[in-house]
């Protein structure tokens, strides 16, 4: 058995990742052209893996991309420590370079250093606790003073993106990151993050700093025909054979969801022999199932009965007419305002998402969890 046939639970890279030719050679010219851009989609459909690809495909000596994630961001103040680390340590090659731009560009913050340690954590920004306004511009204008002194058009790439809609100077930390990034000349920014609901609303509304930022990128799903010769192909190499049909079964179960065909795929190449039957399909379908129970249970714990209810309906297929008679009843909603108000709180919650006016859940495992 070779390692990596399918890949789940982490970007995807080589001949794991598939398709996504189009929004690679659209954000590869985003990169290109100095153009900020927007990545969205559901959780788990390959934003992270499709930025790192166009990163590794960069081959312009006169473009740099550095890539950080901010999830674990509460504040402003932590946001800027994880964007200023990333930038001067990917910006460099040597632990001097590193120090010296932290002596032009950074005289103000206080700085930890260990020259003993890894040399990739040698260094590490660190506002001090006495600082009560921290010189956040300082790092917010890093990329754009390293880009002019080495000359090079610098992309950073920010995943978690969302995460600043969560803190508690939110407004203005948003408008100060617009204020100062759009007057940068050789820096423009990919930003992304898994929760579709809130990225939208950080460009889609007028009222917002970050509206008409940049290029806004949606992922689809991958189309049958590339899942059919990926996973056909994976098969073959290992010794075994799968149909198309069986395919197209996996693929519409999880509804495409592009980390779910792979971890299914790896479950039915478990439990399979040479020649996949349809009873390694339900044998890898309720794997998948059981192997993410305890997830689901854990975001549905605190949901309300209403709630719950709303994502049965979810699950049985409705996608629309939540306040009409017919469906609150069946589901016992409560009334048209009530189901509009759950609905909105399962947005908030990202369990669910919209797709052209239509209302599907945002985990399409946790239908199958919820059926059984």
């Amino acid at each position: 058995m070779t390692d990596q046939v399918f890949i789940f639970g982490k970007p995807v890279e080589g001949n794991t990742f598939t398709d996504r030719e189009k929004e690679s050679a659209r954000l590869a010219a985003d990169f290109a052209g100095g153009i900020n851009s927007f990545i969205v989609s559901p959780r788990r459909w390959g934003k992270t893996s499709l930025v790192k690809k166009v990163i590794r495909e960069t081959d312009n000596k006169k473009i740099l991309c550095i890539f950080t994630d901010v999830f674990k961001a509460k504040t402003s103040g932590e946001f800027c420590e994880i964007l200023g680390n990333a930038v001067l340590k990917q910006s460099a090659t040597a632990i001097d370079e590193i120090l010296e731009n932290v002596r032009r560009f950074l005289g103000r913050i206080q700085l930890g250093v260990n020259l003993a340690s890894d040399p990739t954590n040698a260094v590490k920004i660190q506002f001090g606790l006495n600082d009560a306004q921290p010189p956040i511009d300082d790092i917010l204008n890093l990329p754009e003073k390293i880009a002019e002194k080495k000359n090079v058009r610098i992309v950073v790439c920010i995943d978690e993106f969302q995460q600043i809609t969560e803190f508690a100077d939110s407004l203005s930390f948003q408008k100060r990151l617009r204020t100062v990034w759009q007057h940068q000349q050789n820096v423009s920014y990919c930003l992304f993050g898994s929760k579709k609901h809130m990225m939208e609303r950080l460009f889609d509304d007028e009222a917002k700093p970050f509206y008409k930022f940049g290029d806004i990128i949606y992922l689809k799903r991958i189309p049958f025909a590339y899942w059919e010769a990926y996973i056909s192909g994976k098969f073959k190499a290992e010794g075994k054979s799968i149909s198309s049909d069986q395919i197209e079964r996996i693929c519409q179960t999880v509804d495409y969801h592009s980390s779910y065909v792979q971890q299914l795929c790896w479950y039915i190449y478990l439990f399979s022999d040479n020649v996949v039957t349809n009873q390694d399909i339900d044998a890898g379908i309720e794997e998948l199932i059981d192997q993410n129970t305890a997830l689901f249970e854990s975001r549905t714990e605190n949901l309300t009965p209403v709630q719950m209810r709303f994502l049965r309906a979810l699950a049985d297929g409705v996608c629309d007419g939540f306040s009409s008679a017919a469906v609150i009843s069946k589901y016992k909603l409560g009334s048209s305002a009530a189901s509009i108000a759950t609905k909105k709180a399962l947005l908030e919650k990202g369990l669910i998402y919209m797709e052209e006016s239509k209302c599907l859940l945002a985990d399409p495992v946790m239908g199958l969890w919820l059926h059984r």
